[in-house]
């Protein structure tokens, strides 16, 4: 009777240190996200202005935008895409067209402009035509959400 109690008390210690060792492999202070909260998108930005008046005369020229207010800045935005190549078409045609281009980097979550962003993308992929009216596209739909 008494082996077994020994044996008994030896295999919950095993136990115990085992545990304990496995559990430390896997102790980390990182945070892992475990589901996606949306996609990422690009966004075509064609200038940062210190004044609205200063981005409405500057911005004049463009058919369709957006602009965010920052900061007491106005950012100015015209296309969007969820492919990092169709991006780099459309900001070589503004740049052609005589703008400063930067590309931004949103994560969002909408599936309504993801499925539009997504048609948009899949016919600038197929062509090198007609930019300027596929960024209005995209960025009317951002415009009604």
């Amino acid at each position: 009777m008494k082996k077994y109690i020994i044996l008994t008390v030896v295999s919950v210690v095993l136990s115990y240190l085992m545990a304990k060792i496995i559990f430390m492999e896997y102790k980390s202070d990182k945070v892992i996200a475990l589901s996606k909260t949306g996609d990422k998108y690009y966004f075509l930005q064609l200038g940062v202005y210190s004044s609205y008046d200063s981005m409405l005369d500057n911005s004049s020229k463009l058919s369709n935008y957006i602009y965010t207010n920052n900061d007491d800045k106005y950012y100015v935005f015209t296309c969007i895409s969820k492919n990092k190549e169709n991006m780099n078409k459309m900001e070589s045609y503004y740049k052609e067209s005589g703008f400063d281009t930067y590309v931004k980097e949103f994560i969002l979550d909408d599936n309504e402009l993801s499925n539009t962003v997504s048609k948009v993308d899949l016919l600038l992929s197929e062509t090198t035509e007609g930019i300027g009216e596929l960024c209005k596209k995209s960025i009317e739909k951002y415009k009604e959400g």
